[in-house]
This record gives C-alpha cells, structure tokens and sequence, in this order.
C-alpha cells in the first residue's frame, strides 16, 4: 500500500488527484492533504474523509512519511515542493507543467535520479478516446514522419475566474501554459518528439473582462469554492496566443490557443506526413489519392472527465510495484518544456528564438 499526500486543495486535486487514488485503492491510501489556506485543507480532508490535513508542507512531509505526493500548487512552485517531497523520500506525480525553463525541469529530474524516486508530469490529456487511437495507428504504421502540423486550443469565454491563473507572478504565464501545454504534449508525444530547434510566438491579451462560466473554463466538477476570487485588474498573463514551432527534423507546427476568442471552440491537432495524415478528434486518417480511413476511438474504462489522470495514477502504481515504465517520458516533458521557455522569451522579445540561444 502506498501512502498518499496532496500539496495544495484546489479544484485539480478534489476532482482529479484524489479521485485517482480512490479508484486504485488497493494500492493507494490518502494520508493527508496540505494548502496555506486552512479552509481549503481543511474541507478537502472532509469531504473525501481524509484524516489528517496541515497547512504546512514540510511538516505533513515530516509526520506522515508519504510514498507518493502530488503536487497541485501553482505552477511557479512546480520546482519548489516537487524538489521538497522527492527530498523526502516520495516519488512525485506533478501537476501541468512540470516546470517553466528547460534548466528548472532537468534539475528536476536530476533530484529524482539522485533520489532514487518517479517523478511523473500530469499530461493527463494524452488520453482521450482519439489520441491513443492515433498513436496506436502512428505506432503500428510507422508513419510518424510528420512534415507539418497545427493545433488549436480555444475557448469562446473560459478565462479561469477562481485562483491564480490570471496571475503571472504564480502562474508563469495565461492561456498556453494552461491549457495549450496539454495540446503541445499531445501534438509532440504522437509525432514522435521531435527536438525543438525554435519558436515564434505572439501573445495577447483581448478580452480579461469577459470570463464566461465556471463550466466554460474548465472547473467541470466545480471544487473552486475556497479558491481565491478573481479580479479582472490584476490580471497579466495573455489569453490569446499563436505562431510557429520548427523543429529539428523540419517540421514546422502552427498553433493557436485561447482562453476567449471570437471564433468557434476547438481541441485540435492536424498532423500531415509523408505515410499520412491525421485529424484529431475526428480520428480521419489521409493516405494516398481517395483513402480516407476513420479510426475506431480506444475505449475508455474510466467514465469521469479526468479519466486522464486515472490513466496515470494506474501507470505510477504499476511503475512503482516494477510491473510498467512510466507512460509519461523525462525527454518528452523535457522537450515540452524547452518549447514552453521558447515561447514566452519568443513572445517577450517579438522574435523568433532558437534552443541553441
């Protein structure tokens, strides 16, 4: 039985986190959870039951001696509290991103390799339906020789209105390291992760004070009541975002990604090679003049919307009782992130910026 502790109680870990635990329960156990905000610890430990809650998390990691933590903070203390729990003896699932800078994610990694310990970044939204579908025909067809791509991440009015999103001082950055981060994994994982050789990037900020509804940016289940309010003024982060990513083997990838826009919503990714080309979520793959073949969706054994992190929590235990690999690869998180620093440093300079700078 693994013991189970949870660094931060917002609407990630009620809805997410500790459900995945609970769906494995034969292996995992929650001991406790932690957040600076009492209220919020304290109603996390009720509602799902847990016993002990603390407010401190070098003292939970102390008394309760966890195998595994995940770390739900805000994503500029990604480094710091996974650095802390994997100092503890725990092996780490993280939440999106893992971290901010190419350097910060490889120390990371270097602390759970010195350790001993898993560290596991959360890219939950690998798993849908159409993308392991995809990468099962990519895998069985060798046709992950793709030239060109395009993904795209919108939302008509969903600017997250409930903690520090909005923020960049603890966020690091808006819409794309929020909810483009997860397309930019999965474009990359399918087509192989190709090493990035630059990025152009423009970001925007249009429409701060038309958030839409909790549904609409992404609080599905709720869990957002103890969470700080939002305040539309101080907001400092883009929510609107696109441009270009070459890689090394020339590929080029053009994306979009938005919290509000005025354009219809869409979870896209475009994948065009030399054997075929993908769409996704239509799972439709192009090959040759008239061939046009839809793929039969992988079926999904977990009926939740974060059926994505059951997926990994299942992998972590497997991993950690020497039966599987991690699913969620060190160079692929470490090219993701490398792409992430190339982003926003393209953004803030209004060029262009390459991996070797």
């Amino acid at each position: 039985m693994f013991k189970v502790c949870i660094i931060s109680c917002g609407m990630i870990a009620n809805s997410a986190h500790i459900p995945a635990y609970r769906q494995f329960s034969e292996d995992y156990y929650i001991t406790a959870v932690c957040d600076i905000n009492e209220q919020a610890a304290k109603k996390t430990a009720e509602k799902h039951g847990i016993k002990s809650y603390y407010t401190d998390a070098s003292e939970m990691l102390e008394k309760e001696k966890p195998d595994v933590v995940s770390v739900c903070v805000p994503n500029c203390f990604h480094k710091q509290y996974t650095i802390m729990a994997l100092r503890a003896g725990a092996n780490v699932l993280c939440e999106k991103p893992l971290a901010v800078t190419y350097a910060d994610a490889e120390e990371m990694y270097a602390v759970a390799r010195e350790e001993g310990k898993v560290l596991m970044a959360c890219q939950s939204m690998r798993f849908t339906p159409d993308r392991l579908a995809a990468k099962e025909y990519i895998d069985e067809h060798g046709c992950d020789d793709f030239y060109y791509g395009e993904l795209s991440r919108v939302r008509r009015r969903g600017i997250p209105f409930w903690g520090t999103f909005h923020m960049k001082k603890l966020s690091c950055g808006g819409a794309f390291i929020d909810i483009g981060v997860h397309m930019l994994d999965a474009l990359v994982w399918l087509a192989g992760n190709p090493k990035v050789k630059s990025v152009m990037a423009v970001t925007a900020q249009n429409h701060k004070y038309e958030i839409g509804s909790l549904l609409s940016s992404g609080a599905l289940t709720g869990n957002v009541d103890t969470q700080r309010p939002f305040d539309p003024e101080e907001m400092d982060v883009e929510d609107f975002s696109c441009g270009m990513i070459t890689f090394e083997n020339g590929a080029r990838v053009s994306f979009k990604v938005a919290w509000a826009a005025n354009i219809p919503e869409a979870s896209d990714i475009r994948l065009i090679g030399k054997r075929a080309g993908i769409y996704l979520p239509e799972g439709k793959v192009y090959s040759g003049m008239d061939t046009e073949e839809t793929l039969e969706p992988v079926e999904i054994p977990y009926k939740t919307v974060f059926a994505g992190h059951m997926y990994i929590a299942d992998n972590l235990r497997r991993v950690l009782k020497g039966e599987a690999q991690p699913i969620i690869k060190p160079e692929e998180i470490l090219n993701v992130t490398r792409i992430i620093e190339l982003f926003y440093r393209s953004a803030e300079l209004g060029r262009e910026v390459s991996a070797d700078e």
